[in-house]
């Protein structure tokens, strides 16, 4: 996306205001289907939120590339963001160390605390993102353990996306079922997943967690219909469900 496009699309949002006068635009989601940090603008999209006042929130891969893996870059981040999600998969599919991985999140909760306790405010919190399949369900108590260890905010649980056009193999390997899906649901609340420290929030909470979407016939009352996507070309696009965006059957 050309940065001029991003601009423009924060500076329009955040203008509007609501009858009392207070902004409506909360945050800029900042979600490119990769790496944000590899964004080659990332910096000047930083820049644009800080200087209008606007806070962003990613989802990164937990590697920090670049700058952002330094204790500069990362207190760039904690005073620009008002949530760092960090995704498990890049250790779980093989392409990370797990222990390099740990290592940059704890890296980046210790210097929140440092800030906190210099009296630095509206520090984002950190939070971890799970995509839950059939292969890492075994790894979910210990990394639980540690997250509330170290300090993490919150886990968005997230169960995988199969789109229809998927291959069998695919789907055999990753899916999970409804069965399986509930007793996770029910292991989060109430069970061995259970944190109080950690609040748990994702798509595993929703009506239908990886089904067509449930709001289909009623959009007015989708947990989205106040976010606007905009795209690389500029256009805008108002549904995030994945089979409706592609029109996949």
């Amino acid at each position: 996306m050309p940065i001029e496009i991003a601009k423009a699309a924060i500076e329009k949002y955040a203008a509007e205001r609501d009858p009392s006068g207070a902004r409506l635009l909360q945050e800029v989601i900042a979600t490119t289907m990769g790496e944000p940090l590899l964004y080659s603008k990332f910096e000047e999209l930083r820049t644009i939120c800080v200087t209008l006042g606007v806070k962003l929130n990613i989802t990164t891969n937990g590697t920090f590339p670049l700058k952002w893996g330094t204790p500069h870059g990362m207190e760039q981040l904690l005073t620009a963001c008002r949530d760092i999600k960090i995704s498990t998969l890049p250790y779980e599919m093989g392409g990370f160390s797990l222990s390099k991985w740990r290592e940059n999140v704890e890296q980046l909760l210790k210097l929140r605390h440092r800030l906190e306790v210099s009296s630095i405010n509206n520090l984002s919190t950190v939070s971890l993102q799970v995509t839950l399949h059939r292969e890492n369900l075994d790894q979910l108590e210990p990394m639980l353990h540690w997250a509330e260890s170290i300090g993490i905010h919150r886990i968005k649980w997230n169960p995988v996306v199969i789109l229809d056009s998927m291959p069998q193999k695919i789907r055999s390997f990753f899916e999970l079922d409804s069965e399986t899906l509930a007793k996770l649901r029910e292991e989060i609340l109430l069970g061995a997943l259970r944190s109080k420290q950690i609040k748990n929030e994702g798509s595993l909470f929703l009506e239908n967690a990886t089904g067509d979407c449930p709001m289909a016939s009623d959009c007015n009352h989708c947990p989205f219909k106040d976010e606007v996507w905009i795209w690389p070309d500029g256009h805008e696009d108002h549904c995030p469900n994945p089979r409706r965006r592609w029109n996949f059957k």
